[in-house]
């Protein structure tokens, strides 16, 4: 591995700080997930919530030593499946991330979970642990979605779990579901839709169906199984969401997520407005010191290089398999991009200006002014947005600033 210096301009570094902790354990691998998530290491569990601990020490330390240390705002365990995690294991991990970094005042703590993989007690144990948001991968309400999905718990299973998430005093969660299916009708995704909207959820996150390489969904594809989504309805399923959604009161704050007020979620918030964060466990990205990097992904490797090796610096545990310095075209691209997602902050030009020391029309030049001209940008109040159009095309404008 070859450490580059710090570069002198990296954009983030006073920003505020969050840490994301990826547990790679799976009891089954769904037909559409290329996470990095493993379903026949189960026994590691216990060992790999120790190892994570450590290295969240190693980081700790590392931070000490670059006067980078501040208390950190979100928290958030994702997967994988992170609630397959023993209790005392999450406990372990916390109780380092609170003697390394400590949390800020009514920091957001967050787990990702699957609906059948908990109960009453599970949950209540998360709350005491220090837990205080969730997020359900609920993916549809249909059986039969369900089923090429590959998703192992029915819809009457997610309507329990979100009862006994209440129960256990959780106002704060969200539930996914996935729309661009595979023979998903208009009418079917409107079914699902209803069916999440009656649970009365705080969060709501809608991500459009991917196949991405080496899944089964992928295989299905090359050999007829299934045919492609069709993007035209996909642009229908999300205009027809965006409506219902909107009717419950759930406020259109980023490009696939709804929220109540006062509900965003303000871990996702940190990467869409392009400040540090760090990323610990196998498989996991971070952005923080200057750097941008990635964990080692195989878990037992994982933990052979937090045994056997040293840590370097800031924030580079021992276990960081690739790392570059942060330099001033990748900030600013970073930052458009990450901010034009936020729909109702958009970018802030003077904030722009101030940190990179030019604006972001002498930085892009008639990129900004076409894609103004064409209708997929508008700037308001010294902030950039995506228009109405512009959320069905953002792919097409984020590529521009590449």
């Amino acid at each position: 591995m070859r450490w580059q210096a710090m570069p002198a301009i990296i954009g983030i570094m006073d920003s505020p700080l969050s840490i994301y902790l990826h547990i790679p354990f799976c009891r089954h691998r769904c037909a559409y997930c290329d996470f990095n998530t493993y379903t026949s290491l189960g026994e590691l569990r216990e060992v790999y919530g120790e190892a994570l601990a450590r290295e969240v020490t190693q980081v700790g330390q590392l931070a000490e030593a670059a006067d980078s240390k501040r208390p950190l705002q979100t928290i958030f365990f994702g997967g994988g499946t992170p609630s397959l995690m023993p209790l005392h294991s999450l406990d372990t991990v916390l109780t380092a991330v609170a003697d390394q970094f400590g949390t800020a005042p009514n920091a957001e703590i967050s787990l990702e979970a699957n609906p059948d993989t908990v109960d009453l007690a599970y949950l209540q144990g998360l709350r005491q642990v220090g837990i205080n948001r969730l997020s359900f991968g609920v993916q549809s309400a249909l059986a039969s979605e369900l089923a090429l999905l590959e998703r192992e718990h029915d819809f009457a299973t997610v309507i329990e779990t979100v009862t006994l998430t209440r129960r256990a005093g959780f106002d704060n969660f969200n539930l996914d579901l996935i729309y661009g299916l595979p023979g998903q009708s208009l009418a079917a995704w409107e079914k699902s839709l209803r069916a999440v909207l009656a649970l009365d959820p705080p969060h709501v996150s809608l991500y459009c169906l991917t196949i991405e390489p080496g899944t089964p969904m992928q295989r299905w594809l090359q050999n007829g199984r299934i045919q492609p989504p069709d993007p035209d309805l996909a642009a229908d399923q999300y205009q027809l969401a965006g409506e219902l959604l909107g009717a419950h009161g759930l406020s259109h704050y980023e490009i696939s997520n709804w929220a109540r007020p006062g509900r965003e979620c303000r871990h996702n918030l940190a990467y869409w407005r392009n400040e540090a964060y760090l990323g610990l466990g196998a498989g996991a990205h971070g952005q923080a010191g200057g750097y941008r990097y990635e964990v080692v992904k195989q878990p037992r490797v994982y933990l052979r290089r937090l045994a056997e090796a040293l840590p370097t610096v800031f924030p580079l545990s021992a276990a960081v398999a690739h790392s570059h310095a942060v330099d001033e075209a990748e900030a600013m691209s970073d930052t458009v991009i990450t901010q034009l997602r936020l729909l109702h902050e958009g970018l802030d030009l003077r904030a722009f200006a101030q940190q990179f020391g030019r604006s972001l029309t002498d930085a892009y030049g008639e990129t900004v002014t076409n894609l103004l001209t064409w209708g997929l940008l508008r700037q308001e109040n010294e902030r950039l947005l995506l228009t109405e159009n512009g959320r069905f095309l953002s792919n097409q404008v984020f590529y521009r600033f590449m």
